[in-house]
């Protein structure tokens, strides 16, 4: 993530959260990099697959 970052508050279900920990634990990062991680992936693919909400930035080579 280049420049600031911008932190938010989500509420999970007992199940995923305790399979995020899990994971964070056993890649050895912090559960909120695992987090980031995974959302930036999400978005990603989300935007290669011109979801609608990213159709501008996606015209402009972002």
């Amino acid at each position: 993530m280049a420049g600031m970052s911008k932190r938010i508050q989500v509420t999970l279900p007992d199940r995923l959260a305790e399979d995020l920990e899990k994971w964070a634990t056993y890649d050895g990062r912090p559960l909120s990099n695992l987090a980031a991680y995974l959302l930036e992936r999400a978005v990603a693919e989300a935007k290669k697959e011109n979801a609608p909400w990213g159709a501008k930035e996606n015209q402009e080579g972002k």
